[in-house]
């Protein structure tokens, strides 16, 4: 059916083959827009497999953006995905050949410092975790994750952040993008409300997903709240503790309104607290979660505090929607890798945790001071730090003669020409653009030496008269 055969010579599962031939067949133009596809169940009976693997292939391309679901109509290919990469086969493209010039020294935001990975206490724990496996340890883990690792959350949630939850509303995800399509999904196509500027890949997961999405501005203090569309909406996408990519930290007043927002208009309110950790003119600001947790889901990650690699993330999940994703849960994602989820609860039981919070916080808080200082005594007064206060990255923006913002286009240009990747604020954003005089930089992965160079060329722009 549809050209589709399976190797079973192959090394990849039959899911595997599957959803790489819909893909490629859809691309490549022999499913056009518009098609109908048949029923899961009849394309398991004519390809000859469980109609379980039919069914994860076609969640997959949906949250992948190339098949949509019409309620009470079927599934369709979306319009508009046919790829013609013009590379004849066998033939390598000039792109793909080796130049003598070396990777950019990015200082885009989103990844932490790896030195800082604890390797030894992790692989205690992950020796642990399989040398004292239980039976129910060596057997099919949990949808919704491993208990003891829900415990482990639902007691380090409490510690540092205030939530009071149990492990039986925390789910276990791989990391926070697969919470957030998670919770797309449970709509069907749902109104999701977004901040604008936002990290683009957060603004791919539902767009993917064929949500319709009305984009609210920012400000310095974060979401403007009274510009929510009052035509209702599903779910509100924020980020209150530090606004993703301008810095600001929502006011208990804007808090406060928000929530009565959100109530109003009928929609949960997805809470992303991926780097609140790391604050430093204060302790941590409480989580949202905390005023409304009958309306609040609280999304966190390990991604941002300890490695990426991990890829474990979780979420609080108020008691209305709780069955919901549970038992999305299980359908997406029936058998759940269970030795890392054990491994990071020890991590969590033992203390190792917060030792390395500590430790990376220190670390960080040193890093941000030390830019800070860099700017200041490096770079003329028409620099100025904001967004500092929390997270591994911070904004630079720049002010002309008068005072009025200067476009920071012009700098980032010639930084480019240095083998040096800096972004502006104005990149993230997608129906308001704005902060066309910031200057994103990350100082989590980069070592002061780097963060040197940078200010150091941009001083050079500046001498430059640009």
């Amino acid at each position: 059916m549809y050209g589709i055969t399976f190797d079973p010579e192959s090394r990849l599962s039959q899911y595997r083959q599957l959803v790489e031939q819909l893909r490629g067949k859809i691309t490549g133009g022999s499913l056009p827009g518009g098609t109908k596809l048949a029923s899961t169940r009849e394309l398991a009976e004519r390809l000859g497999v469980a109609r379980g693997i039919v069914l994860e292939a076609v969640d997959q391309l949906k949250m992948e953006g190339y098949l949509d679901t019409v309620h009470g109509s079927g599934t369709f290919v979306r319009p508009g995905l046919v790829w013609d990469s013009g590379i004849q086969q066998g033939v390598v493209p000039p792109a793909a050949a080796a130049t003598a010039r070396s990777e950019p020294l990015s200082f885009a935001p989103g990844m932490p410092d790896m030195e800082l990975f604890p390797r030894r206490a992790w692989l205690s724990c992950y020796h642990d975790a399989v040398e004292y496996a239980n039976l129910d340890d060596l057997g099919y883990n949990r949808p919704s994750g491993h208990w003891s690792l829900r415990v482990a959350i639902a007691g380090h949630l409490h510690e540092i952040k205030g939530i009071r939850t149990g492990p039986e509303r925390i789910v276990v995800t791989a990391g926070a993008s697969q919470a957030l399509a998670m919770l797309a999904s449970i709509f069907g196509r749902p109104r999701v409300v977004m901040e604008d500027p936002q990290a683009p890949f957060i603004r791919r997961i539902f767009d993917g997903l064929g949500c319709d999405i009305a984009y609210v501005p920012v400000d310095d203090e974060g979401i403007r709240e009274d510009l929510i569309p009052a035509g209702g909406a599903d779910l509100v996408y924020v980020t209150p503790t530090h606004q993703f990519p301008v810095g600001g930290t929502l006011s208990a007043e804007r808090r406060v309104a928000l929530l009565g927002k959100a109530r109003d208009i009928g929609a949960w309110v997805i809470e992303d607290d991926f780097d609140s950790e790391f604050r430093y003119d204060r302790k941590p600001v409480t989580p949202l979660q905390v005023m409304a947790p009958e309306r609040v889901v609280y999304v966190g990650t390990f991604s941002k505090t300890v490695s990426p690699a991990l890829r474990i993330g979780f979420m609080v999940v108020p008691p209305g929607i709780q069955a919901r994703v549970k038992t999305l849960k299980r359908r997406w994602d029936l058998w759940n890798e269970g030795f890392q989820q054990k491994a990071m609860a020890l991590f969590i039981e033992r203390g190792h945790l917060a030792r390395h919070l500590a430790r990376a916080h220190r670390a960080y808080r040193r890093k941000n001071a030390f830019l800070r200082e860099l700017v200041a005594a490096r770079l003329s007064p028409a620099w100025r730090v904001t967004g500092a206060t929390t997270g591994m990255h911070l904004v630079i923006r720049r002010s002309g003669p008068d005072g009025t913002p200067a476009d920071a286009a012009p700098v980032i240009a010639a930084l480019a020409e240095r083998n040096i990747e800096a972004e502006s604020v104005l990149d993230y954003c997608h129906a308001h653009p704005g902060f066309a005089d910031s200057l994103l930089v990350a100082f989590g992965n980069r070592t002061e030496t780097e963060l040197e160079r940078l200010v150091a060329e941009i001083a050079v722009f500046e001498k430059k008269g640009g």
